[in-house]
């Protein structure tokens, strides 16, 4: 549910956790949007910077320079302020994926739990449009929820996680997609493995100049099934600096 009064919590001495409800839903997250816009337009004192996540967003700031009572007193000030959001701003950007294996090797086991073939699984997940309701974990790590699929795929995580996920791994836990920018341990099924960086360290790509996190929490992603030869090709191009992203500018309206 979404909380009639937010949650102000301690994270530390310069870090400050605002909870707005305890579901992971598109509502929830449209009110996290909504809620970071309007505290970086705030001329708050000992500001930092935001972390917005699905349903909560955690705030850094000085505390040498505010006192932590005296910005929870503002931020309620700001969130009295937040109006209703029905559409935010949102990047439709395409990214190719090669499912299967050697490194989506656990794809028959998703189709096993969705009781499909695994031709079907990639169809169903390469087709449907998925929402970045939070970026973390690792530098420029997106969750990514399924919007409005023709079957919600789901399948549970690593009983014990794996040590070594490669950088570019897709994959699925529960009805979350997680998408690996670095080399990490990780828990979710891998499906498939993407030729293009979404984190760039040292912002080599014409996209990463502004940011070495190319994603962004409102995003929307949709993957693009590609083959042997194509993702050798495309792989080619990115170490050449010569591969350009398909990104469209645009919003999107949560649904009635």
């Amino acid at each position: 549910m979404i909380f009639e009064e937010p949650r102000f919590l301690y994270s530390g001495d310069e870090y400050l956790t605002i909870e707005l409800g305890d579901e992971m839903t598109l509502k929830a997250n449209f009110k996290v949007i909504a809620l970071n816009q309007a505290i970086c337009a705030a001329d708050l004192g000992g500001f930092r910077e935001t972390f917005p996540g699905w349903r909560s967003l955690l705030l850094s700031y000085d505390s040498m320079a505010i006192k932590t009572a005296d910005l929870i007193t503002e931020l309620k000030g700001i969130l009295q302020q937040v109006p209703e959001v029905r559409e935010v701003p949102s990047r439709l950007l395409n990214l190719p994926v090669k499912y299967g294996p050697p490194w989506g090797k656990d794809l028959d086991f998703v189709a096993e739990q969705n009781q499909m073939p695994a031709s079907e699984v990639v169809r169903i997940h390469s087709e449907t449009v998925h929402w970045t309701g939070m970026v973390g974990f690792t530098p420029g790590s997106p969750q990514l929820m399924q919007l409005e699929p023709e079957v919600l795929l789901s399948t549970p995580k690593y009983v014990s996680p794996r040590l070594y996920t490669p950088a570019g791994a897709v994959a699925l836990g529960g009805s979350i997609t997680a998408h690996y920018p670095v080399v990490s341990p990780g828990g979710y099924q891998l499906m498939g493995l993407c030729p293009v960086p979404i984190y760039d360290r040292f912002q080599t790509l014409a996209q990463f100049e502004e940011s070495p996190v190319l994603l962004r929490i409102g995003d929307r992603i949709k993957y693009d099934q590609v083959e042997g030869e194509e993702y050798d090709e495309i792989r080619q191009l990115v170490i050449e600096y010569r591969y350009e992203y398909q990104i469209e500018e645009g919003t999107y309206r949560l649904p009635d």
